[in-house]
């Protein structure tokens, strides 16, 4: 017998109707300004204006303006982020942008990588985060876990200029780990002394199983800095404790025993096939989360336009996960997490089902650059960055409750030692011909990724030292490329970009043990790739212009795809990730059109999309309620198409002084073609890509002091499974619940240095699963100062 949920979702027709109000009140002239004179055919006339930096400095430029990159960029800045968005830490700045989905389960998550338009968030390497030409994505993995993510919490959210995300793998200036797209954080550096600080809870409503809770996090921020001649300096602390809803559920084992305790309490549910009936016992992975964030940043200018910087990021981590038991004795009432029970006239062996776990960590991060930027002839720089895992380090009991609380055994994972860096040296001249001005750019790029897994049993799961080795896993991954892109205006409304990069990887150094003491020393690989690059841009007014894209690239097996191979027990469920030293790098051949239309207060852009990827690589992870086990292993599948539209719009003032509108629709048809290891899976979605997804924003400008807006967010369904076969979503580990959820917020400035917001995440209180449960209805309140 089947069961199977029914949840009726409408398609974004709301968010369409809001993108639809984009377009009014708005008469552009050839020039793209207003004209606001009625009645009049004349065009005031300006004279000519030279503008130049305060104190002979450059003018601060992204990396798409410096660098003249040929792809669709979508923004937010510093003042939309403070009107908009209730940004609690970095990764929120960019959630209403076109096509993304970070991966929050809840304030704190250190686990949230990106989704962008042709990639889940299971494909964490197939996007970049930067932040000042440092590199924050963790390219260790492409999963959603901590070896895959990005880290974000490099970056205070107070010290953000603007983000910038290009979408597409257009650039050569990026390797082929851009597939999905760039993100690109820009920060500033104080031109006078300044101070800040700040205070922000929450409070998250949660109901699941019949259970309710309500879970609160605070946050406490500070910076200060100064310039002084051409020196400038900043620092950044916060300090987080927050609670999360549970992360996991538990379900009955299956290992049955005699005897036992009658218990009630279970919850009856479906699994995420929807064929099976399964019963809930239990939560899990209630995290408890206190970290410690410190950040400095240096700055000196050498000359008005070469300035030198360093970074240093610290953060400290120190968060446990609990449980919660739904079973209850049936004649005393008391609750029941160990020992043998019987449900239903059978038997079941707890065991070690329910288990808390502890993390302590603390990462180091390195950032150093040499930027020259004058605008003129020629411009250089030099980047290098250095995340290292200087504890990382998880425990967690193998023993029932009882026994893990007078600190029985269990075992300790490390990832200590674990990292990365990266060097990247640029150029770009700017020769002017008889055929039009170049812009050439051209550099060199270098990164080394070093994985160190071990994993040991203790006799005391909270305090003990490191005893039998279980597992170890080390390995190394190495890129080294060159690369050249030039940008011609051959004629004063076209401009051709051709580029190429060249890129060796090796991997090496990878080695496994099991727990049966056995060492495989994996074999070292070696691949060199080469990506061209072409994009046509036509801008037959000031209003329009046109671009054509088409890009190859390549993105190369991660160290712990290839060699990460462990046993992992997060509150009793065993999490097996295996190796596959053989993959093959992925080919990914994208193509885009887009027409944007500029107005007087905003803009129009209309993509129309397409991908092929040869050689996917995609960690696969199957779980069994009726085991408490997932297995999780990478392997390529031999082709996946996408292809799809993507519309956005962003207008001020629109019908009305002070309503600014902003929204995004995006249609993708995501579909395996090939895939000899599973051939079921041919012709379904590719996991969690949804054919909709969808944004909007409106914001009121009610006085000068005040402000309101409100967000929404739309997803269609989408699969976590390559074959489709997880038909049932609102389940845990069911992934793809179609969700609109919307967001408010308000912020009114008390006084010169006092502003206070207030604001609702999920105001609707959407129940939705991603594999997890999401946040629901979850209040916010602010308090900044700003000297």
């Amino acid at each position: 017998m089947k069961y199977a949920k029914i949840k009726l979702s409408a398609k974004p027709y709301l968010m369409g109707a809001m993108l639809l109000t984009v377009l009014p009140g708005v008469s552009a002239t050839e020039d793209g300004k207003s004209d606001n004179k009625t009645g009049s055919n004349q065009t005031a006339v300006l004279p000519e204006m030279t503008v130049t930096a305060e104190s002979g400095k450059a003018a601060t430029q992204t990396a798409t303006e410096k660098y003249k990159l040929p792809a669709v960029t979508e923004s937010v800045t510093r003042e939309k982020m403070e009107d908009t968005i209730n940004v609690m830490n970095t990764e929120d700045a960019i959630k209403y942008l076109p096509n993304i989905l970070v991966r929050k389960r809840y304030i704190g998550d250190k686990e949230m990588p990106v989704a962008m338009r042709t990639s889940g968030t299971g494909s964490s390497a197939r996007s970049l985060i930067y932040a000042d030409g440092i590199l924050l994505s963790s390219l260790l993995g492409n999963n959603n876990g901590m070896t895959g993510s990005p880290r974000w919490n490099m970056v205070s959210p107070s010290e953000i200029e603007r983000v910038d995300v290009m979408y597409g793998p257009f650039s050569a200036a990026y390797g082929g780990n851009s597939i999905g797209g760039v993100v690109d954080i820009t920060t500033r550096m104080p031109e006078k002394f300044e101070a800040g600080g700040g205070v922000q809870s929450t409070w998250q409503e949660y109901d699941v199983y019949g259970h309710t809770d309500v879970y609160d996090s605070q946050q406490y921020t500070a910076n200060l800095g100064s310039r002084h001649g051409d020196f400038s300096w900043r620092f950044d602390v916060s300090h987080l404790d927050a609670h999360s809803q549970p992360i996991s559920f538990t379900y009955l084992p299956t290992s049955s025993g005699s005897g036992g305790v009658p218990v009630t309490g279970a919850v009856g549910d479906v699994d995420r096939s929807g064929s099976q009936r399964i019963f809930a016992i239990g939560e899990g992975n209630i995290r408890h989360t206190v970290q410690d964030n410190f950040k400095w940043k240096l700055a000196y200018d050498i000359t008005p336009t070469l300035k030198a910087s360093y970074t240093l990021g610290l953060w400290q981590n120190d968060e446990s996960g609990g449980f919660n038991s739904y079973l209850r004795s049936a004649t005393t009432g008391a609750p029941v997490n160990s020992g043998i029970i019987n449900m239903n006239g059978r038997n079941y062996n707890l065991g070690s089902t329910f288990a808390e776990n502890d993390y302590q960590q603390m990462h180091w991060s390195h950032g150093m650059a040499l930027k020259s930027n004058t605008g003129g002839i020629f411009d250089w720089e030099l980047t290098g960055s250095v995340i290292n895992y200087g504890q990382d380090e998880q425990r967690a009991p193998t023993v029932a409750p009882n026994l893990a609380a007078a600190g029985g055994a269990g075992t300790l994972t490390s990832l200590n030692d674990t990292g990365w860096h990266t060097v990247d040296a640029k150029g770009i001249w700017r020769p002017d011909s008889a055929w039009g001005p170049h812009h050439v750019s051209f550099g060199f790029h270098h990164d080394l990724y070093e994985l160190n897994n071990q994993q040991y049993t203790i006799t005391n799961w909270m305090y003990g030292a490191r005893g039998r080795l279980s597992t170890n896993s080390q390995g190394k991954t190495e890129t080294n490329a060159v690369w050249i892109q030039d940008a011609w205006t051959f004629d004063p409304d076209w401009t051709l970009t051709l580029g190429g990069r060249l890129e060796n990887w090796n991997a090496f150094d990878g080695t496994n043990t099991g727990s049966n003491g056995r060492t495989i020393n994996q074999s070292n690989r070696s691949d060199l790739r080469f990506s061209p690059k072409a994009s046509l841009a036509w801008k037959p007014t000031d209003n329009w212009k046109f671009t054509s894209s088409i890009a190859q690239a390549y993105r190369f097996p991660t160290v712990t795809e290839l060699f990460q191979g462990t046993n992992i027990t997060v509150s009793g469920t065993s999490n097996i990730v295996n190796p596959n030293p053989t993959l093959k790098p992925e080919e990914a051949l994208s193509s885009e059109l887009s027409a944007q239309y500029f107005l007087s207060e905003g803009s129009l852009r209309l993509s129309l999309f397409h991908e092929k990827v040869y050689d996917a690589i995609y960690s696969q992870t199957t779980f069994s309620p009726v085991t408490n086990s997932t297995l999780s292993y990478a392997q390529n599948i031999d082709q996946i198409s996408t292809y799809g539209w993507e519309f956005s719009g962003e207008h001020s003032n629109v019908v009305v002084d002070g309503l600014d509108l902003s929204g995004n629709v995006t249609w993708a048809n995501s579909r395996i073609d090939k895939n000899a290891a599973l051939p079921a899976s041919v012709g379904k979605y590719q996991p969690r890509v949804p054919e909709w997804r969808a944004s909007a924003t409106a914001t009121y400008h009610v006085t000068k002091n005040f402000t309101s807006s409100i967000s929404g967010r739309y997803s269609s369904q989408q699969y976590g499974l390559i074959d489709n076969s997880d038909i049932n979503p609102d389940t845990y580990t069911g992934t793809g619940s179609a969700f609109f959820v919307v967001d408010t917020r308000a912020k009114y400035q008390l006084t010169k240095q006092l502003t206070l917001s207030a604001g609702i995440d999920n105001i609707t209180n959407e129940k939705y699963w991603l594999f997890h449960v999401f946040p629901q209805r979850t209040y916010i309140a602010e308090l900044k100062f700003n000297y």
